[in-house]
């Protein structure tokens, strides 16, 4: 299966996704390439309401989080359906935000056959697409420290068994176990509002090669089983996860810049816009 193509709509069947990342400062390069080149203005490939929420955030992390994101998943929806990128086409493309605060794919202002997730963490945003309108998670996590309290009281026993054991690759294991939580909290529309130790992560290999997907697997106290896939690039990991599984993301690009970004932190020198 390939994106934009015809697909199997019952949802007893394994899912197709596909995944893109950006950072900060490939939107910033962006931003400037078209102020140089007096391309039309940023704004231009927002839609009314996403111009709106923009313009309405002050401070710095916030915006450039949300412009990001949205950026993001413009450009992720755009690849897989095969349409080009320039801006009025990314301006039909929009995310908007159900209650629980998840993205909610719209194209042409009606609502799109498309599931969609997104995350972002330290200057970074992935976007998952999946292709139907199922509910989907991803999330993106930097590999740092971890305390013993933070094991204790976000993980469940299992989980720090596993994480107890990982020797050198403690705090990797550590922050993958939270990251999937986070995208199987996503699939369950609950977010951080549910106990984190009510899913529970197993991984199989904690330490596969890096930029390839390894498999991992969240199961809720309720007894549902979310099949799921991890990566790693250098300081950053990435998790996904849905209901009934299917094969790992499918890249929408030969190669990801999350493959070779550091970490980015660059609010923090002008905090309100």
């Amino acid at each position: 299966m390939t994106p934009g193509t015809g697909h199997d709509r019952d949802p007893g069947q394994e899912l197709a996704t596909w995944w893109l990342a950006r950072g900060e400062d490939q939107l910033l390069a962006e931003e400037q390439l078209a102020a140089e080149d007096q391309l039309p203005a940023s704004a231009d490939w927002l839609s009314a309401g996403e111009r709106g929420r923009a313009d309405a955030l002050r401070y710095t992390k916030r915006r450039t989080d949300f412009m990001l994101g949205r950026w993001t998943l413009k450009l992720a929806v755009a690849k897989a359906l095969g349409w080009p990128e320039d801006p009025a086409v990314l301006a039909r493309i929009e995310g908007r935000n159900a209650p629980s605060g998840a993205p909610l794919l719209y194209i042409d202002g009606q609502p799109a056959d498309y599931g969609v997730s997104l995350t972002d963490r330290a200057g970074c945003a992935v976007c998952l697409v999946a292709a139907r309108a199922a509910a989907v998670g991803c999330d993106v996590e930097i590999v740092e420290p971890r305390s013993d309290a933070f094991v204790r009281d976000y993980l469940t026993q299992a989980e720090q068994q596993l994480v107890g054991a990982a020797g050198p690759a403690r705090d990797a294991a550590a922050n993958l176990i939270w990251s999937a939580k986070e995208s199987a909290l996503k699939v369950l529309g609950t977010g951080l509002r549910r106990d984190t130790r009510s899913v529970e992560v197993t991984v199989a290999e904690l330490s596969p090669p890096e930029r390839t997907w390894s498999a991992l697997r969240v199961r809720t106290a309720e007894g549902k089983v979310f099949p799921g896939w991890w990566r790693r690039s250098g300081t950053f990991l990435v998790t996904a996860c849905w209901p009934g599984g299917g094969p790992p993301p499918a890249a929408l690009e030969e190669q990801s810049p999350i493959d070779s970004m550091l970490p980015s932190h660059r609010w923090v020198d002008r905090p309100v816009s």
